[in-house]
Protein backbone atom coordinates (compact mmCIF):
# COMPACT_ATOMS: atom_id res chain seq x y z
CA UNK A 1 0.00 0.00 0.00
CA UNK A 2 1.27 3.51 -0.87
CA UNK A 3 1.54 6.24 1.44
CA UNK A 4 -1.24 8.10 0.01
CA UNK A 5 -3.22 5.33 0.13
CA UNK A 6 -2.15 4.52 3.82
CA UNK A 7 -2.96 7.99 4.55
CA UNK A 8 -6.49 8.10 3.47
CA UNK A 9 -7.22 5.01 5.25
CA UNK A 10 -5.98 6.64 8.28
CA UNK A 11 -8.29 9.80 7.73
CA UNK A 12 -11.47 7.24 6.79
CA UNK A 13 -10.88 5.28 10.10
CA UNK A 14 -10.88 8.54 11.99
CA UNK A 15 -14.01 10.33 10.16
CA UNK A 16 -15.68 6.82 11.02
CA UNK A 17 -15.04 6.64 14.53
CA UNK A 18 -15.73 10.39 15.12
CA UNK A 19 -19.59 9.37 13.66
CA UNK A 20 -22.32 10.22 15.89
CA UNK A 21 -23.50 6.42 17.64
CA UNK A 22 -27.00 7.28 16.22
CA UNK A 23 -25.78 7.35 12.70
CA UNK A 24 -24.56 4.02 13.32
CA UNK A 25 -26.33 1.00 11.91
CA UNK A 26 -25.92 -1.40 14.90
CA UNK A 27 -27.31 1.66 17.33
CA UNK A 28 -30.73 1.39 15.10
CA UNK A 29 -30.40 -2.47 15.12
CA UNK A 30 -30.74 -2.10 19.12
CA UNK A 31 -33.80 -0.12 18.80
CA UNK A 32 -35.70 -2.51 16.40
CA UNK A 33 -35.20 -5.35 18.79
CA UNK A 34 -36.47 -3.48 21.62
CA UNK A 35 -39.70 -2.18 20.10
CA UNK A 36 -40.07 -5.73 18.72
CA UNK A 37 -39.42 -7.06 22.07
CA UNK A 38 -41.84 -4.45 23.92
CA UNK A 39 -44.89 -5.15 21.32
CA UNK A 40 -44.84 -8.56 21.83
CA UNK A 41 -44.36 -8.63 25.38
CA UNK A 42 -47.47 -5.64 26.25
CA UNK A 43 -50.00 -7.61 24.28
CA UNK A 44 -51.92 -9.78 26.82
CA UNK A 45 -53.56 -12.75 25.95
CA UNK A 46 -57.29 -13.33 26.67
CA UNK A 47 -57.81 -16.09 29.46
CA UNK A 48 -60.62 -18.36 28.21
CA UNK A 49 -61.98 -20.39 30.92
CA UNK A 50 -62.87 -23.34 29.21
CA UNK A 51 -64.89 -24.37 32.35
CA UNK A 52 -68.12 -21.66 31.45
CA UNK A 53 -70.23 -21.52 34.02
CA UNK A 54 -74.22 -22.81 33.12
CA UNK A 55 -77.10 -21.85 34.71
CA UNK A 56 -78.26 -24.23 36.88
CA UNK A 57 -81.81 -25.95 36.13
CA UNK A 58 -83.82 -27.30 39.29
CA UNK A 59 -84.24 -31.09 38.18
CA UNK A 60 -86.16 -32.00 41.35
CA UNK A 61 -90.10 -31.87 40.80
CA UNK A 62 -91.82 -29.68 42.18
CA UNK A 63 -94.35 -31.18 45.05
CA UNK A 64 -97.18 -30.06 45.69
CA UNK A 65 -98.73 -30.33 49.45
CA UNK A 66 -100.78 -32.89 50.34
CA UNK A 67 -104.03 -31.23 50.12
CA UNK A 68 -105.99 -31.60 54.09
CA UNK A 69 -109.26 -33.29 53.42
CA UNK A 70 -112.13 -31.70 55.07
CA UNK A 71 -114.13 -33.59 57.81
CA UNK A 72 -117.75 -34.77 56.36
CA UNK A 73 -119.91 -32.69 58.45
CA UNK A 74 -123.27 -35.02 59.05
CA UNK A 75 -126.12 -32.98 60.24
CA UNK A 76 -128.93 -33.60 62.63
CA UNK A 77 -130.41 -37.47 62.47
CA UNK A 78 -127.35 -38.15 60.40
CA UNK A 79 -125.06 -40.81 61.28
CA UNK A 80 -121.17 -39.77 61.50
CA UNK A 81 -118.65 -42.24 61.44
CA UNK A 82 -115.19 -41.60 63.68
CA UNK A 83 -112.81 -44.96 63.54
CA UNK A 84 -115.47 -47.60 64.84
CA UNK A 85 -117.43 -45.50 66.43
CA UNK A 86 -121.14 -44.35 64.88
CA UNK A 87 -122.23 -40.54 66.08
CA UNK A 88 -125.77 -39.36 65.93
CA UNK A 89 -127.33 -36.28 67.18
CA UNK A 90 -131.29 -36.79 67.71
CA UNK A 91 -132.28 -32.88 68.60
CA UNK A 92 -131.32 -30.37 70.85
CA UNK A 93 -133.07 -27.76 72.91
CA UNK A 94 -132.51 -25.18 76.12
CA UNK A 95 -133.35 -24.55 79.54
CA UNK A 96 -132.21 -21.67 81.79
CA UNK A 97 -131.78 -24.73 85.03
CA UNK A 98 -131.60 -28.43 84.92
CA UNK A 99 -132.31 -31.17 87.43
CA UNK A 100 -134.69 -28.63 89.53
CA UNK A 101 -134.17 -26.66 92.70
CA UNK A 102 -131.25 -28.81 93.59
CA UNK A 103 -129.83 -28.57 89.95
CA UNK A 104 -127.86 -26.39 88.37
CA UNK A 105 -128.63 -23.05 86.71
CA UNK A 106 -127.15 -21.83 83.56
CA UNK A 107 -125.00 -18.64 83.19
CA UNK A 108 -125.90 -17.90 79.67
CA UNK A 109 -127.96 -20.50 78.14
CA UNK A 110 -128.23 -24.04 78.73
CA UNK A 111 -128.08 -25.93 75.17
CA UNK A 112 -128.71 -29.95 75.55
CA UNK A 113 -128.02 -32.16 72.70
CA UNK A 114 -129.05 -35.56 72.43
CA UNK A 115 -126.75 -38.03 71.06
CA UNK A 116 -126.22 -42.02 70.95
CA UNK A 117 -123.02 -43.52 70.50
CA UNK A 118 -122.77 -46.68 68.79
CA UNK A 119 -119.94 -49.10 68.79
CA UNK A 120 -118.59 -50.82 65.92
CA UNK A 121 -115.55 -52.02 66.72
CA UNK A 122 -114.28 -55.57 68.45
CA UNK A 123 -113.34 -53.75 71.93
CA UNK A 124 -115.23 -51.79 74.48
CA UNK A 125 -114.77 -48.33 74.38
CA UNK A 126 -115.28 -45.52 77.34
CA UNK A 127 -117.88 -42.37 76.53
CA UNK A 128 -117.67 -39.15 78.34
CA UNK A 129 -119.27 -35.82 78.27
CA UNK A 130 -115.65 -34.30 77.65
CA UNK A 131 -115.71 -35.85 74.50
CA UNK A 132 -118.43 -33.03 73.08
CA UNK A 133 -117.57 -29.81 71.76
CA UNK A 134 -119.20 -26.89 70.39
CA UNK A 135 -117.32 -25.20 68.22
CA UNK A 136 -118.02 -21.91 66.18
CA UNK A 137 -115.41 -20.77 64.01
CA UNK A 138 -112.21 -20.69 65.63
CA UNK A 139 -114.06 -20.95 69.10
CA UNK A 140 -114.26 -23.95 71.22
CA UNK A 141 -116.88 -24.89 73.74
CA UNK A 142 -116.69 -27.40 76.56
CA UNK A 143 -119.44 -29.66 77.85
CA UNK A 144 -121.00 -28.58 81.41
CA UNK A 145 -120.03 -32.18 83.16
CA UNK A 146 -122.03 -30.98 86.05
CA UNK A 147 -125.12 -30.20 84.07
CA UNK A 148 -125.08 -32.99 81.89
CA UNK A 149 -125.01 -35.18 85.18
CA UNK A 150 -128.22 -33.59 86.72
CA UNK A 151 -129.69 -33.81 83.14
CA UNK A 152 -128.98 -37.28 82.52
CA UNK A 153 -129.47 -39.14 86.33
CA UNK A 154 -128.26 -42.63 84.58
CA UNK A 155 -124.77 -40.56 84.03
CA UNK A 156 -124.77 -42.36 80.49
CA UNK A 157 -121.76 -40.07 79.79
CA UNK A 158 -119.73 -40.19 82.79
CA UNK A 159 -116.87 -42.62 82.01
CA UNK A 160 -119.89 -44.98 80.52
CA UNK A 161 -118.21 -48.43 79.17
CA UNK A 162 -120.03 -49.48 75.67
CA UNK A 163 -119.08 -52.49 74.52
CA UNK A 164 -119.31 -53.91 70.64
CA UNK A 165 -122.07 -53.28 68.60
CA UNK A 166 -123.81 -51.92 71.34
CA UNK A 167 -125.48 -48.30 72.15
CA UNK A 168 -125.17 -45.72 74.58
CA UNK A 169 -127.78 -42.50 74.80
CA UNK A 170 -127.45 -39.17 76.85
CA UNK A 171 -127.55 -35.53 76.90
CA UNK A 172 -124.81 -33.25 76.95
CA UNK A 173 -124.95 -29.42 78.19
CA UNK A 174 -123.49 -26.48 77.11
CA UNK A 175 -123.59 -23.53 79.25
CA UNK A 176 -123.29 -21.01 76.19
CA UNK A 177 -124.79 -17.29 75.29
CA UNK A 178 -128.10 -16.90 72.96
CA UNK A 179 -125.63 -16.10 69.98
CA UNK A 180 -124.18 -18.88 70.31
CA UNK A 181 -127.26 -20.92 69.84
CA UNK A 182 -128.56 -18.83 66.79
CA UNK A 183 -125.29 -18.48 65.16
CA UNK A 184 -126.03 -20.80 62.14
CA UNK A 185 -122.70 -22.31 62.01
CA UNK A 186 -122.87 -23.87 64.95
CA UNK A 187 -121.48 -27.48 64.87
CA UNK A 188 -120.52 -30.13 67.56
CA UNK A 189 -117.27 -32.20 67.51
CA UNK A 190 -117.27 -35.60 68.67
CA UNK A 191 -114.05 -37.36 69.26
CA UNK A 192 -113.44 -40.93 69.93
CA UNK A 193 -110.82 -40.91 73.19
CA UNK A 194 -109.67 -38.44 75.92
CA UNK A 195 -106.72 -37.52 73.08
CA UNK A 196 -109.30 -35.81 70.61
CA UNK A 197 -107.21 -38.03 67.45
CA UNK A 198 -110.28 -38.78 65.27
CA UNK A 199 -112.67 -36.11 65.12
CA UNK A 200 -116.56 -35.88 63.55
CA UNK A 201 -118.44 -33.24 63.24
CA UNK A 202 -122.08 -32.84 63.53
CA UNK A 203 -124.05 -29.56 62.06
CA UNK A 204 -126.81 -28.49 64.94
CA UNK A 205 -127.60 -25.10 64.31
CA UNK A 206 -131.24 -24.72 63.81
Amino acid sequence: MSKEELKQAKKDAKNLLKKPFYKKWWFWLIIVIVFIAIGSGGEDTPVTNDKAETPKTETADKKEPAKKEEPKVASIGEVVTVGDVEFTVNGTSTAKNVGGQFGSNAQGTYLLVDVTVTNKGNEAITTDSSFFKLKVGEKTYEADSTASMHTDMELKFFLQQVNPDLSNAGTVVFDVTDEVIANPDLMLQVQTGFFGTETGLIKIAK
